[in-house]
């Protein structure tokens, strides 16, 4: 099996309701929610789903960013949507990275440590990033 088929599969695996598959590009998924804590949820279960799918899938890394996008021709586009790719690059591989305002809009249900500021490019301030875990 292609890595692009296993990735889509696992993405369309973790969707619900609250939690849509955009597009595939490449070997990335892109999602949205409004729902901070589905969303939260499905990239967790994105990460254990990609291990389930075993030896053919490299590890999968998510980041996550909260704030307005522009839908257009199916698709998503923006400030949010930029900074969610750039915070996926920092991510370790198996993890799920967060900023600020996607950790808030998801309340005290996951289990939350710091991983400090980062900068990124184009960006005047830096950005708090947080990674996200089941409670233990």
């Amino acid at each position: 099996g292609s890595v692009p088929m296993l990735l889509e599969s696992v993405a369309i695996d973790v969707t619900n309701p609250d939690v849509r598959l955009v597009k595939l590009v490449g070997d990335a998924a892109m999602l949205v929610s409004e729902d901070g804590e589905a969303l939260l949820d499905a990239a967790l279960r994105f990460i254990d789903a990609g291990h389930e799918a075993g030896e053919e899938l490299p590890a999968l890394r998510v980041g996550v960013a909260r704030g307005d996008a522009i839908p257009f021709g199916g698709d998503w586009f923006g400030h949010t949507v930029n900074l969610a790719s750039r915070i996926t690059e920092v991510a370790r591989p198996d993890s799920v990275l967060a900023e600020g305002r996607a950790v808030q809009a998801a309340g005290d249900v996951f289990s939350l440590s710091s991983a400090g500021q980062h900068r990124f490019k184009g960006l005047s301030k830096p950005v708090n990033l947080f990674r996200v875990r089941r409670p233990q």
